[in-house]
C-alpha cells in the first residue's frame, strides 16, 4: 500500500514534489547538530522499539489517512505503535494531557501533530525522549525532525492555479483556519503571495477554523459586502471550501473558482462535479509511515534528515478521479 501511495506523485499531473531538506541519511549512531536525535547506545531490536504517536484528532478523514500510514508501518516495521488523538482540533488541554501521559511512560520515540506548537513545546520541556513532528511543526529545540507539506509552499501552488485561471485583474478573498494557528497563517501566506505575484487583488481575509457552516456564513457576508464581485475563493481546508461553495451556489453565482486544501475524498469529489475548481492534496498516508519510519531510525541509533517535505499534489477535473481512487484504496473501501 505504501509503494501504491508514493507512486501516485508520478502517475498524476500536477503533482509537485517538494524539495525535503536534506536527502542523504547518516546511519552513524552520533547526535545531530541540534542534539535532538540519539546518543551512542546499543540499538533497540526493532520487536523492543516503542514509538508513542499522537495526532490532532483521530476523528477525520484526513486523520485517518495518517493513522492509516502509522499503522501501516508500524506492521510493516514489526514495533509497538501506541497511536492517540483528542477529540477535536480544538481539544487542545486534552493532547497537552496526553503527550504528559506518553512522556511518563517507556517510550523509545514520540511523534506529536501539535495543535498549539508554543503549548506543546512547554509541554515537552526537557525531556529525554526523541520528539519528532509530523503534518505541523513547532519550534522545539530538541526536535529530531518535521515530516509533512510545507503549507505556504504548497498554498501557492493552488493560489498560482487560480489565478492563472481566473486571470490578471481578478478579485479574490481568503477564508483561513484559526488565526494565530501556525498551519492556518502559512497557507494564507502562501495563497495570498501566489495570488499578488499572478496580478490578482486580495480583497478581504476572515477566518472559518475549519467549519463548513462558519465558512457559509463568512461567504455570505463577504458576497454581500463586495456586491458579489469575487472571482476566487482560496480556503483553509476541503471543509472551508464547502461552506464556500454553498454559498456561492446559493447566491445563484457560477463563474467563481473555489480552492480547497487536504484533498480529502469528500473535496475532490466536489472538484469532480465541478463545485471546487481544485484542491491542494497533502499526503496524509505518507506523513503518518514515514513518521513512524523514522522515529525507528531513531530508536535504532540512526540520524535522519532534519526537515522531510512530503509534497503536495494540485487536483484539477484532470487528475481528480485518479486521486480519489487511490484515497479509497488506502482506507480498503
Amino acid at each position: 500500500m505504501r509503494k501504491k501511495l508514493l507512486a501516485l506523485g508520478m502517475a498524476i499531473m500536477l503533482t509537485v514534489g517538494l524539495t525535503a531538506c536534506g536527502t542523504k541519511e547518516n546511519t552513524t549512531p552520533e547526535s545531530t547538530d541540534n542534539g535532538a536525535t540519539t546518543e551512542e547506545t546499543t540499538p533497540a531490536a526493532d520487536a523492543d522499539i516503542k514509538v508513542g504517536v499522537i495526532l490532532k484528532t483521530l476523528s477525520s478523514e484526513y486523520w485517518g489517512y495518517v493513522a492509516a500510514g502509522v499503522k501501516q508501518a508500524g506492521e510493516d516495521l514489526g514495533v509497538s505503535v501506541d497511536l492517540q488523538g483528542p477529540a477535536s482540533e480544538t481539544a487542545y488541554d486534552e493532547q497537552n494531557n496526553m503527550i504528559e501521559t506518553m512522556l511518563s511512560s517507556d517510550l523509545d520515540a514520540l511523534v506529536i501533530s501539535p495543535l498549539q506548537p508554543d503549548s506543546v513545546v512547554s509541554v515537552l520541556g526537557d525531556t529525554a525522549t526523541p520528539v519528532l513532528f509530523v503534518d505541523t511543526d513547532a519550534a522545539y529545540d530538541k526536535k529530531v525532525t518535521y515530516i509533512g507539506t510545507g503549507n505556504k509552499e504548497a498554498a501557492y501552488l493552488g493560489g498560482e492555479y487560480a489565478a492563472k485561471q481566473a486571470g490578471e485583474g481578478a478579485k479574490a478573498v481568503i477564508i483561513g483556519g484559526v488565526q494565530g494557528n501556525t498551519t492556518s497563517d502559512a497557507r494564507e501566506a502562501g495563497f495570498r503571495e501566489a495570488l499578488e505575484a499572478n496580478g490578482v487583488t486580495v480583497e478581504a481575509t476572515q477566518y472559518g477554523e475549519g467549519l463548513a457552516d462558519k465558512s457559509a456564513s463568512i461567504m455570505e457576508n463577504l458576497l454581500t459586502s463586495l456586491n458579489n464581485d469575487i472571482d476566487i475563493v482560496v480556503c483553509h481546508n476541503d471543509e472551508t471550501a464547502a461552506g464556500a461553495a454553498r454559498a456561492v451556489q446559493q447566491a445563484g453565482l457560477t463563474d467563481v473558482l473555489i480552492v480547497g486544501f487536504d484533498g480529502i475524498q469528500a473535496g475532490v469529489q466536489n472538484v469532480i462535479d465541478g463545485n471546487f475548481a481544485a484542491t491542494v492534496a497533502q499526503s496524509p498516508y505518507n506523513m503518518g509511515y514515514m513518521a513512524v519510519e523514522k522515529a525507528v531510525a531513531v530508536a535504532k541509533g540512526e540520524t535522519v534528515e532534519k526537515s522531510i517535505d512530503t509534497g503536495a499534489t494540485v487536483v484539477t477535473s484532470e487528475n481528480a478521479q485518479a486521486y480519489l481512487d487511490e484515497l479509497k484504496a488506502v482506507l480498503g473501501q
